[in-house]
């Protein structure tokens, strides 16, 4: 998997790296990560496995293809994953979406205050500040 950040060195040691991170710190740079050049769609949405992806590769590692079962670093990658996405719900950038009858489909969903931190000079400290 390719980083998204575009540099062969991520910015997290491997999952224990992502563990070990601050919160909000790993909160910004995955959203910038995920909804990088989304800021002037009309309706910024990513695939909740996406996300993961997305975190994992902030780590260095990938993720199977296949993701079943209850493994690591998998385990590991959704929580914190979830971690951030609650973090943006609080600081009201982006939120969770389910929707469907049969088949659920999990989205993340930018929200308005999305764009002035996906935009700023200092996510990190663009998210704090939305978190005070």
């Amino acid at each position: 998997m390719t980083n998204p950040l575009g540099s062969s060195n991520p910015p997290f040691a491997g999952p224990e790296g992502l563990w070990t991170a601050d919160p909000v710190e790993l909160a910004a740079r995955l959203f910038t990560s995920v909804f990088a050049g989304q800021g002037a769609v009309p309706l910024p949405q990513k695939d909740v496995s996406d996300v993961y992806s997305a975190l994992a590769a902030l780590g260095g590692y990938s993720l199977p293809d296949v993701r079943s079962g209850n493994t690591q670093p998998l385990g590991l990658t959704v929580q914190l994953a979830q971690e951030c996405i609650l973090i943006w719900e609080r600081a009201t950038v982006a939120t969770r979406l389910s929707a469907g009858s049969g088949p659920v489909s999990h989205t993340i969903t930018m929200l308005r205050f999305g764009p002035g931190v996906l935009q700023s000079a200092d996510p990190v400290a663009a998210l704090k500040a939305r978190l005070t």
